[in-house]
């Protein structure tokens, strides 16, 4: 334990008693000054900005995408579209954080038990090397495999060039789709080589 020593000084500017402090009980209590102030200027902050979602649909009309909001008043789906691709995201004004979705981009059928595996295959070499996650799901009624792609980032004013930002995550989706269809087709040339 480490002790701080240090003198005091009285009114009268003469050296009073000897003190003694913890050093941990100084650094707990500037620890807890600094994260009160911290505290108390993002609350200020928070009052002075709009909301997440509110942003979020200024940035899409900034970038030129029109956007619907989903029917219900307490979904907080933003349906929109971005160079062809059909997105949605879920977006509330006391979040710092957006979901972004595109789903239903690709699909496998079912029971085709070879291109399902290398659907797999893709998928997690996706998930290695792109920043948006890629899932899939299992239609049974329309017997297909669905391929998806989430990301969730942080929507904030203090982002510097947020419509670039926003443009920015938005390709990764493409580039998220372009690796799966890639990678598949490897799988395949390798397969055929193989037989061959």
């Amino acid at each position: 334990m480490v002790y701080l020593f240090y003198r005091t000084m009285n009114k009268n500017g003469k050296e009073g008693e000897e003190q003694t402090v913890d050093a941990e009980d100084v650094q707990d209590a500037a620890a807890r000054q600094i994260m009160k102030e911290t505290f108390d200027n993002n609350n200020t902050n928070m009052e002075n900005q709009k909301g997440t979602r509110d942003l979020f649909m200024e940035t899409l009309t900034k970038i030129g995408c029109q956007y619907e909001l989903a029917e219900e008043e307490d979904d907080d789906r933003i349906f929109f579209a971005y160079q062809g691709e059909h997105f949605f995201v879920n977006a509330k004004n006391d979040w710092k954080y957006i979901q972004i979705w595109d789903t239903h981009w690709g699909h496998v059928e079912l029971y085709d038990i070879d291109e399902f595996t290398r659907l797999k295959k893709a998928i997690n070499g996706s998930n290695l090397n792109n920043s948006v996650m890629t899932v899939y799901t299992i239609d049974e009624a329309g017997s297909n495999v669905d391929v998806h792609c989430k990301s969730i980032i942080l929507f904030i004013p203090q982002i510097p060039e947020l419509e670039n930002y926003l443009r920015l995550e938005l390709n990764e989706f493409f580039r998220a789709h372009q690796y799966v269809g890639n990678e598949m087709a490897k799988l395949r040339e390798q397969e055929e080589s193989v037989k061959s």
